[in-house]
């Protein structure tokens, strides 16, 4: 496989991961003495299932634009759809949890700038840029992972 194929693997798969949140969330972990993880907690599901529908639109507008080949009207649109969408996400609300915004924006700057390259006919540049958004989100999902768990000390 190519890096741009193993890269749009990995932002789906970081999706994935953000998104199957929602399954081990609401599975109904059973009742601890101790403090419930903040992934237990309604105001961060809600948080985060405010977020579903634009992570999802975000992979989705990634893999459109990797794809791109040329400036052109269609190119265009798809460049405007990745800078609304990464704008979306950047200031959709602050998380009711300190620290998750960090892991759960990491790379969204990235893709931010990757629009702008869009938009101004540079597609190496969006392709390095989504890459490196990509990497950073990568990244973040085992810090993510800790936070909505709770455990702060590693695996």
């Amino acid at each position: 496989m190519t890096r741009s194929t193993h890269t749009t693997l990995a932002a789906l798969a970081v999706a994935g991961m953000l998104l199957s949140g929602g399954l081990w969330i609401s599975s109904g972990a059973s009742p601890r003495a101790a403090a419930a993880p903040p992934a237990e907690n309604l105001t961060i599901q809600q948080w985060l299932s405010g977020r579903e529908a634009l992570q999802i639109e975000l992979n989705n507008t990634l893999v459109e634009t990797r794809q791109l080949t040329a400036p052109s009207s269609q190119a265009t649109t798809i460049c405007q759809k990745l800078a609304r969408v990464s704008q979306q996400l950047l200031h959709s609300g602050r998380s009711p949890h300190p620290h998750l915004d960090t892991a759960a924006n990491a790379g969204i700057t990235q893709f931010t700038k990757a629009a702008q390259a869009c938009l101004a006919g540079d597609l190496s540049l969006t392709r390095r840029q989504i890459d490196d958004g990509t990497t950073l989100r990568a990244d973040a999902q085992d810090t993510l992972d800790q936070l909505l768990h709770g455990d702060h000390g590693g695996h």
